[in-house]
């Protein structure tokens, strides 16, 4: 009773016009809407077969992998070869107008130096380093090398530093740095005179009409090594900078000869007094200051006289912070 009941009400609702997915499709409009894929089925969700056939598409096959190699090397092959060609047509189409071009250059007056300016000198001048460097009027801006003038102005021996600046189109700026005496030194077959810059180093002669009112440094050839006489230099110029500080009992004006032994001591000689004063070799500055102590008490005026007018000499390297006075045997 209850199938016959059922196909009954089957036949009522396809007399009615409902389709046979009727029930379901009432379903559908009563529940949530879902995505194909999230139902299982439709384009969301791929079959093995079509999965294999993506990845069959995606692998190159070996032959075209090996012609895509062939042909990046070609290709490169090709680039080197073109970088080549271009490189040496280059360098022909150089060599063939740097003649004419270096010529041209030369020439063009428009760049042509019409004015040089000097500054720094005090002993020299702009018209002695002009000179010497081979600096004129007929040098080009375009064709000058700076650093050849620049190694020209500092092989003179009295510019320790030359700085050369192009003023475009037509001007030359040329500052230097002039070496500053400090000191003369006694050296050479001849005995001449040298000047001594502050470091010690030897940088030109005196010539005539020149200064000369410096303390004198003697001896320095009885020095046989090179970095021997470097060291006892740098000693005796230690010692002026002290003096520099123009101590009353001992300035630099009052200071006549460094005498440097060839056991590398120093002895030191007054303007006004020409006894010798021994420093030995070391520790010039506590020997400078024990010096300027002892002056201050020889300078004190006595009886008959100062005492300084009684010395024979003075041992600074005596002993240990102890300095030896010795009086001459007439006083």
């Amino acid at each position: 009773m209850k199938l016959l009941k059922k196909i009954s009400a089957l036949l009522e609702s396809k007399k009615k016009g409902r389709g046979s997915f009727s029930v379901f499709a009432e379903k559908m409009k009563q529940e949530p809407c879902y995505r194909a894929s999230q139902l299982g089925f439709g384009a969301g969700k791929k079959t093995f077969l079509e999965k294999l056939k993506d990845r069959i598409r995606q692998r190159k096959p070996a032959g075209i992998v090996k012609t895509d190699r062939r042909r990046e090397g070609a290709n490169r092959r090709r680039f080197l070869l073109l970088s080549l060609v271009s490189t040496v047509t280059l360098l022909g189409v150089y060599l063939v107008l740097a003649g004419p071009l270096e010529g041209y250059l030369e020439n063009c007056h428009y760049f042509q130096i019409r004015k040089i300016e000097i500054s720094g000198c005090r002993v020299t001048t702009p018209a002695v380093l002009k000179k010497f460097a081979e600096i004129n009027y007929q040098m080009n801006m375009l064709t000058l090398d700076p650093e050849v003038i620049q190694q020209r102005l500092q092989d003179h021996p009295w510019i320790s530093l030359a700085k050369i600046r192009r003023i475009w189109p037509d001007e030359l700026a040329v500052s230097v740095n002039e070496y500053s005496p400090e000191a003369l030194v006694v050296q050479g077959k001849e005995k001449g005179f040298y000047y001594l810059d502050k470091s010690g180093k030897i940088f030109a002669p005196v010539v005539q009409g020149m200064a000369l009112d410096f303390p004198v440094v003697t001896g320095l050839d009885t020095v046989e090594e090179s970095e021997g006489k470097k060291e006892v230099l740098a000693r005796a110029m230690s010692f002026l900078r002290l003096a520099q500080r123009n101590n009353p009992n001992l300035p630099a004006q009052n200071v006549s000869e460094i005498h440097l032994t060839g056991e590398g001591e120093m002895i030191l000689y007054l303007v006004k007094h020409p006894f010798p004063i021994y420093f030995g070799e070391g520790d010039i500055k506590r020997k400078y200051y024990q010096l300027c102590k002892v002056l201050e008490v020889l300078y004190q005026k006595k009886k008959g006289g100062a005492l300084i007018q009684k010395v024979a000499y003075i041992r600074m390297d005596y002993q240990e912070n102890k300095v030896l006075v010795a009086q001459s045997s007439t006083g």
